[in-house]
């Protein structure tokens, strides 16, 4: 019976079809301290959550109160949320700005990186319908 129920749950939460009564600013703050307020995150290796789709948002999240997806930082404060804290939060990390791109970077390698890709990518054959890698 338990888990005909916790299918139903992990299933429902899938299909975003959760109702969110949960308020999250109180249960987002933590998240916000290191994936940014603004959803950009300042603290490297740590995602930007802004614009997420909260369809992803709220699988991620689930696997995270599961544990089927390991991250210390992450499954702990996850652990106690509610299926419906769950979908509250991805539903406020969409609403989040998209994060800005990152900064242009060294001009030399991207430079190289612009040449590798005009050296490895696909073209149409001049000769046939076939293209070539």
């Amino acid at each position: 019976m338990r888990a005909g129920k916790f299918a139903a749950s992990a299933a429902a939460l899938i299909a975003g079809t959760l109702s969110a009564y949960a308020e999250p600013s109180e249960t987002l703050a933590p998240c916000l301290a290191c994936h940014g307020a603004t959803g950009q995150s300042e603290v490297e290796n740590v995602p930007s959550l802004g614009a997420q789709m909260a369809s992803y948002s709220v699988i991620q999240l689930f696997m995270f109160r599961e544990k089927l997806r390991v991250a210390e930082p992450m499954n702990e404060p996850a652990k106690g949320l509610s299926d419906d804290e769950l979908q509250s939060m991805a539903d406020a990390l969409a609403a989040l700005p998209a994060p800005k791109p990152p900064a242009a970077g060294d001009p030399a390698r991207l430079e190289r990186a612009r040449a590798l890709t005009e050296r490895n990518r696909c073209r149409a054959s001049p000769t046939s319908a076939r293209t070539t890698c």
